[in-house]
C-alpha cells in the first residue's frame, strides 16, 4: 500500500476548442494545490480553510463540493483544516470552478479514508458545474471528450500532442459563466450546426494525424463565439490573428480568456502576436505560455498524521 499524500494538485482546463461546446477539454499545467494541514474533530464533517493569496467570490466550490459528497454519500466522521493556494483565474475561463470542486471531492476522500470511483466524481461535479467537460479534463488529463445523457456521463481522455503549446491571453476583467451563457440563443440554425460538427471532427482529425495545418478552419465557430465576442473584450481582433506561430485562435471556456494554439517550437512568437493585439487595443491583460497536463493516476489526499 503506497505511502499517504497530504497534498493535491488539481490543474487548469481550457474547453470548447472553438466548434466543440460543452464536449471537448484539455487540462494545462497551471494549479489549483490543497495541503490538509489538520485533522479537526471538532470540526464534524466540515472543511476549515486558509487561502494563500485572495478567498473565492462568493460560493466556495471546494466547500460545496464537500458538502455534496458528504450528503450522497454518507456524513465524513472527521473535518480537515486545508490551506489553499491557486495559479487558477477565476471568472476566466479556464476551468477554476471545476478545479475547485475536484478538490472538494478529493478532500473528502481524505476524510473518509478511501477513493471514490472517478464516475461518481464527475457526476457529481456535473451536478455542480452544469455541464462535464471542465472536470472531465481535470480529472483525466490530457484531452477529454465528454458525453452526457440523461443517466450516465462518459468522458475519455488521450494525451495531447505534447509539441502544441497553449498561449492564452486573459484580460483582467472576469466574466462568470453564467452571464457568458446568459448571451446564448437557445436554438442553433441547422447550417450553424453542420459548421461546427465538421469542425469538431476535423479538429480531433488534426491533432492526431498530426496535419496541424487544418487546426486554423477546425477551431472556427459559429455557435458561441459570435455572441460572446460583444462580451469578451479583445476577441474579435484575436480571432483575425494570421501569423506562422499561431495554428488557430479560439476563446478559452466561456472567456474572457483566449486561446491561441502555438505551432511547434514557436509559442514565444505566438504569445508575442497575440499579447500585440492587447496592446494595440490598450485592454490590460496577462499572457501565459502552458504545455497540456498530461494523462495521470491521481493519488487521493489523505489527511496529515494525527
Amino acid at each position: 500500500m503506497s505511502e499517504p499524500y497530504n497534498s493535491i494538485a488539481v490543474p487548469a482546463s481550457t474547453s470548447n476548442l472553438g466548434p466543440a461546446f460543452d464536449a471537448l477539454s484539455v487540462a494545462l499545467e497551471l494549479y489549483l494545490r490543497v495541503e490538509v494541514a489538520d485533522v479537526r474533530q471538532d470540526l464534524a464533517g466540515r472543511l476549515e480553510f486558509e487561502f494563500q493569496g485572495d478567498a473565492p467570490r462568493g460560493e466556495n466550490r471546494i466547500a460545496s463540493a464537500f458538502q455534496l459528497a458528504s450528503t450522497r454519500l454518507g456524513t465524513t466522521a472527521m473535518g480537515l483544516r486545508v490551506r489553499v493556494a491557486t495559479e487558477i483565474p477565476m471568472s476566466a475561463g479556464l476551468g477554476s470552478s471545476a478545479a475547485a470542486a475536484v478538490a472538494g471531492f478529493r478532500l473528502y476522500e481524505a476524510a473518509r479514508g478511501y477513493p471514490l470511483e472517478t464516475e461518481e466524481i464527475l457526476g457529481m461535479a456535473t451536478e455542480l458545474e452544469g455541464h462535464p467537460d471542465n472536470a472531465a479534463a481535470a480529472l483525466l488529463g490530457g484531452i477529454t471528450v465528454s458525453c452526457q445523457s440523461d443517466h450516465r456521463i462518459v468522458a475519455r481522455s488521450w494525451r495531447w500532442p505534447s509539441d502544441i503549446r497553449f498561449v492564452v491571453a486573459t484580460p483582467r476583467i472576469g466574466l462568470a459563466t453564467k452571464k457568458a451563457r446568459a448571451v446564448l440563443s437557445p436554438t442553433v440554425p441547422l447550417p450553424d450546426a453542420i459548421a461546427n460538427l465538421q469542425r469538431a471532427l476535423l479538429l480531433v482529425r488534426a491533432l492526431e494525424s498530426g496535419d496541424y495545418a487544418d487546426i486554423r478552419e477546425a477551431v472556427s465557430d459559429r455557435w458561441h463565439q459570435p455572441a460572446r465576442s460583444a462580451i469578451v473584450p479583445g476577441l474579435s481582433a484575436a480571432l483575425a490573428i494570421e501569423h506562422p506561430s499561431v495554428l488557430g485562435v479560439c476563446l478559452s471556456g466561456a472567456g474572457p480568456s483566449v486561446l491561441a494554439l502555438a505551432a511547434p517550437g514557436r509559442s514565444d512568437e505566438a504569445a508575442a502576436a497575440l499579447g500585440d493585439v492587447y496592446r494595440r487595443l490598450g485592454i490590460p491583460h496577462t499572457i501565459r505560455n502552458l504545455a497540456a497536463h498530461q494523462p495521470a493516476i491521481h493519488m487521493p489526499a489523505a489527511p496529515a498524521a494525527q
